[in-house]
């Protein structure tokens, strides 16, 4: 952003772009071979490195989402159940997947956004990778539990080879 305030208008075209990057990207990954534990694990790297690569993005997908009223709000939310159905898979996954409270992966999806909003908004962004594995391990401790998914976390970061 350049630091003025967006007009309604402006700030819809400018999140509808960024969401539809994200969804591309995330989709590729969902798509993709591997459990479901593989493939969230990717989708958290490739998140944290779209906010990197897109900082301007990532804060209109949060924080600027936030502080555009109702419809930024609503926006938000739509952001939010997008990701908080990506996760929903993780109950198959876990053995107590009945069990897990109905916001969970919306709890998730939002704890996620807000890091990444905290982050990217004070321009530490390049830190932001640096956290993958503890924000992988937030993501998969509700399905896994928090020793295999601090496992599951810390078995290939960095990564050894870059992912394009």
């Amino acid at each position: 952003m350049d630091g003025r305030a967006q007009q309604p208008e402006e700030f819809g075209t400018s999140f509808e772009a960024a969401f539809a990057r994200l969804q591309v990207m995330l989709e590729m990954v969902c798509a993709g071979e591997g459990s479901w534990v593989e493939r969230a694990t990717v989708a958290v790297r490739r998140t944290l490195e779209f906010a990197v690569a897109e900082p301007e993005a990532a804060t209109v997908l949060t924080k600027d989402a936030l502080a555009q009223g109702a419809a930024g709000v609503a926006r938000y939310e739509r952001l939010m159940n997008y990701l908080a159905g990506l996760l929903e898979g993780g109950r198959a996954e876990s053995p107590q997947g009945d069990e897990l409270p109905p916001t969970t992966e919306r709890t998730i999806a939002g704890g996620v956004a807000t890091i990444v909003s905290n982050r990217v908004g004070r321009g530490r962004r390049e830190g932001l990778l640096d956290l993958t594995p503890e924000i992988v391990q937030f993501v998969l401790t509700p399905y896994l539990g928090t020793e295999q998914a601090k496992r599951i976390a810390a078995a290939d970061w960095p990564p050894s080879q870059p992912e394009r």
